[in-house]
């Protein structure tokens, strides 16, 4: 079977998937479930007071964080399942998620290293 990552990918790409990940498509979903805001410690979080001061509301970033959130739930676990057509949605979310600030940005890194460094190639696999 080919596969497009090394499983030591698969490994560190399930732990980005699950922070930041699962964490953005539930802090995105959040607002329209429970009809509040999401916030830690009175915060709504950096991308809703950055993009605040440019007048954009809080809708908006939570459909973003929900996008972004499930394109890595979507594409680490295509990947698991060895589908070659989820490596772009995984290359996708981690790029976007380097313009989230803290955690979610180390993390991102971490995910584009896996990604870009441990591809498989195919002479490599034995059929």
């Amino acid at each position: 079977m080919d596969r497009p990552v090394r499983p030591v990918a698969l490994v560190i790409l399930t732990a980005c998937m699950l922070y930041p990940g699962l964490t953005m498509a539930y802090q995105g979903i959040y607002p329209f479930v429970n009809g509040e805001w999401f916030s830690l410690v009175g915060q709504q979080g950096p991308w809703v007071s950055f993009l605040g001061k440019m007048g954009v509301g809080p809708i908006p970033v939570s459909i973003a964080k929900t996008v972004i959130g499930l394109m890595w739930l979507g594409g680490v676990l295509g990947l698991w399942a060895g589908d070659g057509k989820a490596y772009p949605l995984a290359l996708g979310a981690a790029v976007l998620t380097l313009l989230y600030p803290g955690g979610a940005m180390v993390m991102a890194l971490l995910a584009l290293i896996s990604l870009l460094a441990f591809r498989e190639k195919a002479i490599e696999v034995a059929d």
